[in-house]
C-alpha cells in the first residue's frame, strides 16, 4: 500500500509526519530558510513513492459568501473561476464549495469562496514539492477537516462556533446548519492552558459581535459554543470563557473525540494538531486548495493506480478464462481417451469378423467399392411409389372404381408396353432406369359396380373421369379396354356363357416420364 505522509505547515513551518493506522508519527520539522528548503527538498527526494497532504494552518485565509444563478459544465466552471479571481486575487490556493440551492424563487446556488490569501507563505514549500516531483494530493487547511466533525460534535440543526486550539493559535471555526461558512485563527504566543482561557473568553466576544452584525446569528440569540480542550484544562478554560445568555459555552472533551476516531496516541494538552491530521489521512475532504498543475504527479499515480487495477482484472479474468479451458480439457482428454478406447474395441470386433467370413477372390477394399456403387445405382433406380401415390389419390376420388390389378413396369416410350416384372427388371440392368431416361408405364386393371352394368353411358363416363383425374402435365392416360364393346359388328353382352352377370371391367395405361 502506498504509503501517505502529512505536511502540516504554519507560521512557524512545516512539520513532516508518516501516517499510520493508529495516527500520525513526526518525521522532521523544516524551517522556511534556504537550508530548510533543501532538507525538505531531500526528504521527498527519499520518498518520492509516498502520498503528500498539505495542511495549513495560518491566519491570511479567506471566506466569501454569495448566491450564483444555477448553471453547469463550462459555463458554471468559467463563472466560478471569474469569482475566484475576484475575490482572491494574487493567489491561486483558492477553491469553491457549493452549499446548495434555494428552495424558493429562482433556485439560485449558494458558494461558500474560500481561499489562502498568504500565497507567499506557501510558494517555497510549493515549489519545492514542484522540483521533486512529489505526488501532492492536496492543499487543505483545518477549517475543511473539521467539516468531518459535523453530526459528530457539531449540531448539523443549528448555529455552532468550534473553538479549537493548534500550535498556530486558537481557531474559530463558524458552522450554520451544518455548513462552513468561515474560520478565524488567532496567534498566541505560548499555547499555555492560562492563555487559551483568556483567549477564549475574549474571542467568543468578538465573534459574536461579528457574527450578529453580518445577520449569520439573531442578535440575542444563543448561539452555542464548543470548546475542544483536553478534560484536565475544563476547569480552568471554563473559569474564563463563562456562558451567557448570548453564548452557550460548552466543553469537548477532546481525549475521548480522538479514541472515537481511533487515534491511539492520546494527546497530553488542548491541542488539537494530531487529530486534525489524523482525520485529513482517513479521509481527505473532497475540496482542496491545490491547482491542477500542483497536482500533476498525483493525477499520474491515480493513473498508474487505475491502470494497475484494470490489469489485475484481465489478469484475474484470464487465470480464471484459462482455469476453465484447463478443466474443460481435462474433461475433453478423458472423454477423447474412452472415445479411443471404444474405437479400438470396435476393429477388433470389425477384425475378429473378417477373420470369420469366408475367403473372396477379390480385396475387401474391392469389396467395398463395388458395394458404394451398388449402393449408388439402387438409389438412382426409378420406384413405383410416386405412380402409385397418384394412383390411390385419384381412386380416392372415385368411389365406383375398384382396382383389380396394377402392372408396373420401365419403357423406353408411353406406347411401349414391356410385360411385368421382367421389363422392369431388365430396366434396371441397364435399359432406360440404368441411363436416367426412360417411362413409368403402370397398366391399370379395374372395375365398376354390377348396378352399371346396363348403363353404358355411366360407365363411359365413370372411366373417362377416372382418366382424367390421372392425367397431369408429365402423365399421359391411354384408355385400352372400356367395360363394353364399341366396335360395330359386335353385339353389346352383358353375361357369359354361363348365364352369370360380370362388373364391367376396363384397362387403362398410365406413363410417366423418368
Amino acid at each position: 500500500m502506498t504509503a501517505r505522509r502529512l505536511l502540516f505547515l504554519d507560521s512557524l513551518g512545516l512539520t513532516a509526519y508518516r501516517w499510520q493506522t493508529g495516527g500520525p508519527h513526526a518525521e522532521a520539522t523544516f524551517t522556511a530558510d534556504s537550508a530548510g528548503l533543501e532538507a525538505f527538498d531531500e526528504y521527498l527526494n527519499q520518498r518520492h513513492t509516498s502520498l503528500f497532504y498539505l495542511l495549513a494552518d495560518v491566519a491570511d485565509e479567506g471566506f466569501q459568501i454569495e448566491d450564483l444563478p444555477y448553471v453547469h459544465g463550462s459555463d458554471r466552471d468559467e463563472m466560478l473561476q471569474r469569482k475566484l479571481s475576484q475575490y482572491f486575487y494574487g493567489t491561486p490556493l483558492s477553491m469553491a464549495m457549493s452549499l446548495g440551492r434555494a428552495k424558493t424563487g429562482r433556485r439560485d446556488e449558494k458558494f461558500l469562496f474560500a481561499g489562502l490569501t498568504g500565497y507567499p507563505q506557501f510558494e517555497p514549500w510549493l515549489q519545492t514539492i514542484r522540483g521533486a516531483e512529489a505526488q501532492l494530493a492536496g492543499v487543505y487547511s483545518v477549517p475543511l477537516v473539521l467539516i468531518s466533525l459535523v453530526g459528530k460534535v457539531v449540531d448539523k440543526t443549528k448555529p455552532v462556533l468550534l473553538m479549537s486550539v493548534t500550535r498556530a493559535g486558537l481557531r474559530q471555526t463558524f458552522f450554520d446548519s451544518g455548513q462552513l461558512r468561515f474560520s478565524r485563527l488567532t496567534p498566541m504566543a505560548t499555547n499555555m492552558v492560562g492563555e487559551v482561557a483568556t483567549a477564549c473568553g475574549t474571542e467568543t466576544k468578538k465573534i459574536y459581535q461579528y457574527l450578529a452584525s453580518q445577520r449569520l446569528v439573531v442578535r440575542d440569540a444563543p448561539l452555542q459554543t464548543l470548546v475542544l480542550a483536553h478534560p484536565s484544562h475544563f476547569g480552568i478554560i471554563g473559569d474564563r470563557c463563562e456562558s451567557t445568555p448570548e453564548r452557550q459555552v460548552q466543553m469537548v472533551d477532546l481525549v475521548a473525540e480522538a479514541a472515537k476516531h481511533g487515534l491511539k496516541e492520546v494527546p497530553a494538552d488542548s491541542r488539537g494538531d494530531a487529530l486534525f491530521l489524523h482525520l485529513l489521512a482517513r479521509q481527505a475532504p473532497s475540496d482542496q486548495f491545490a491547482p491542477a498543475p500542483e497536482r500533476r504527479q498525483f493525477r499520474l499515480w491515480q493513473t498508474r493506480v487505475a491502470l494497475n487495477g484494470i490489469a489485475g482484472v484481465v489478469l484475474a479474468a484470464s487465470l480464471l478464462y484459462a482455469g476453465s479451458q484447463m478443466i474443460n480439457h481435462v474433461e475433453l482428454s478423458g472423454a477423447n481417451g474412452l472415445l479411443q478406447s471404444e474405437v479400438d474395441l470396435g476393429k477388433r470386433r470389425y477384425s475378429g469378423m473378417l477373420q470369420d467370413l469366408p475367403p473372396v477372390s477379390i480385396s475387401y477394399d474391392s469389396l467395398r467399392v463395388l458395394t458404394d456403387r451398388f449402393e449408388a445405382l439402387a438409389k438412382r433406380s426409378p420406384g413405383p411409389e410416386p405412380m402409385l401415390e397418384h394412383i390411390s389419390l385419384a381412386l380416392s376420388k372415385s368411389p365406383k372404381v375398384d382396382l383389380t390389378k396394377l402392372d408396373w413396369s420401365i419403357a423406353n416410350s408411353p406406347d411401349e408396353t414391356p410385360s411385368g416384372i421382367g421389363a422392369a427388371s431388365r430396366g434396371n440392368a441397364g435399359g432406360p432406369a440404368a441411363t436416367g431416361s426412360g417411362y413409368a408405364v403402370v397398366r391399370i386393371q379395374a372395375q365398376l359396380p354390377l348396378s352399371m352394368v346396363s348403363d353404358h353411358r355411366s360407365q363411359l363416363d365413370a372411366v373417362n373421369a377416372f382418366a382424367e383425374m390421372l392425367r397431369g402435365p408429365d402423365i399421359q392416360v391411354q384408355v385400352l379396354t372400356l367395360p363394353f364393346e364399341t366396335e360395330s359388328g359386335k353385339s353389346i353382352r352383358s353375361t357369359d356363357a354361363s348365364g352369370l352377370v360380370d362388373p364391367p371391367r376396363f384397362v387403362l395405361k398410365m406413363a410417366r416420364k423418368l
